[in-house]
């Protein structure tokens, strides 16, 4: 009587207009599961460690993200004092050619 009782609830419940957060709930439930399953993870290699050996690891201040941003910046000013250089350069030559 009472598993009858709890299936008619239980029906009643998802036929009425609560259907949509039945569903919605359900299926940002199974995105987290499938999302957690196929997420990268570090892997840390422990093959050539022995009992009593210890561990570092250590934490970076600067994400990667700035660290890209960082090297992107240096490769640029490195372009621009190059180009500089070589418009120097190329006004020397000139400069020499009419003396």
């Amino acid at each position: 009587m009472l598993r009858r009782l709890l299936s008619f609830g239980v029906r009643s419940y998802v036929g009425g207009p609560a259907k949509s957060w039945v569903f919605t709930s359900g299926l940002a439930l199974l995105m987290g599961i499938i999302s957690k399953a196929t997420s990268k993870t570090e892997v840390i290699d422990l093959s050539n460690t022995k009992p009593g050996d210890r561990i570092l690891i250590e934490h970076l201040d600067i994400t990667h993200k700035q660290q890209i941003k960082g090297q992107k910046r240096t490769k640029k000013s490195d372009k621009v004092l190059l180009k500089d250089a070589k418009r120097q350069k190329k006004a020397a030559k000139k400069l020499a050619r009419r003396s």
